[in-house]
Parts: C-alpha cells; sequence; structure tokens
C-alpha cells in the first residue's frame, strides 16, 4: 500500500524573481498613519505670549479643546476663549455653552504669571459655577540643584 503523505505533486505556479508589490503596504502605512493623527489631541499655540508659571507637580491630562489664554499686555490684560479675543461677560456665556455641550466638561486655563491672580480667580469662579472643571497649565518646575560646600 502506497504511504498518502509519500506522494509529490506538481503545481503550475511558477516563481517569478521580481520584487514584492509596495503597493499594499504603502496603504498599510497611510491607514495607520490616519488612525495615529485621529487619535491624537493636539494641542495649538494660541497667538497670545504667555509665560506659564513652573510647579513641581507634573500632570497630564486628555481634554477637549476649551482653552482660555490670559495675558498681561502692555494695553492690559486679555483673555481669548479658543484664540478668540473676549470680554468677561462673553467669556461667561462660552463658558455656559461649554458646560451645555461639553462631554467632559473641562476648560483649561494658560494664564501668563504676570497676570494678577484676581483675574485669574474670578476666570475660575465663572468656570466653576458653569460646572466645569478647571486646569490651569504650568511648566514643570526646573530641577535645582543644592549648593555643595567643601570644608578645606
Amino acid at each position: 500500500m502506497k504511504d498518502l503523505f509519500s506522494q509529490s505533486f506538481k503545481t503550475k505556479l511558477k516563481i517569478i524573481g521580481d520584487r514584492p508589490d509596495m503597493t499594499p503596504i504603502i496603504g498599510l502605512f497611510f491607514i495607520l498613519l490616519l488612525f495615529f493623527m485621529l487619535g491624537s489631541s493636539f494641542v495649538q499655540v494660541t497667538g497670545l505670549k504667555v509665560e506659564l508659571p513652573e510647579v513641581g507637580a507634573p500632570s497630564v491630562i486628555g481634554v477637549e479643546k476649551y482653552v482660555i489664554t490670559v495675558a498681561n499686555t502692555a494695553g492690559g490684560v486679555e483673555i481669548s476663549f479658543n484664540d478668540r479675543l473676549v470680554n468677561m461677560d462673553s467669556l461667561r456665556q462660552e463658558l455656559v455653552m461649554v458646560s451645555t455641550y461639553s462631554r467632559m466638561g473641562t476648560v483649561v486655563i494658560a494664564a501668563d504669571k504676570n497676570v494678577p491672580i484676581n483675574v485669574v480667580a474670578k476666570i475660575i469662579s465663572m468656570a466653576e459655577r458653569a460646572r466645569l472643571t478647571v486646569v490651569l497649565l504650568t511648566l514643570p518646575q526646573r530641577e535645582q540643584r543644592d549648593a555643595v560646600f567643601e570644608q578645606q
């Protein structure tokens, strides 16, 4: 009796010594690039120049794009909401709209370190009255080395 597994089969396939087609790989690359771009969140730099204060507690938080920028300029304090200059009354209306339509209910405040604290406190108070979570944007504290004194 013949062994069924020892038979050899002849195929009509021919081995071609050409390069593989790169089109599917390039398509896959662009699809992955699209998913990564859609999945990441971008924080855009606003038009107002702001010097953030340094603090020792770093935090990373994913938020929607509701950014309040408070800058101390020569003409006084300028407030912008998502890169649009606003005053306190229109900011209050914007915050009410955010609390109505936002899924996360979070606003980020990027305040210049030279802005008077009462302006930032008023903005935080308005956001809390609108039942929003407030995140104050800061820079991580620079590493400071202690002075070493040598005895002679």
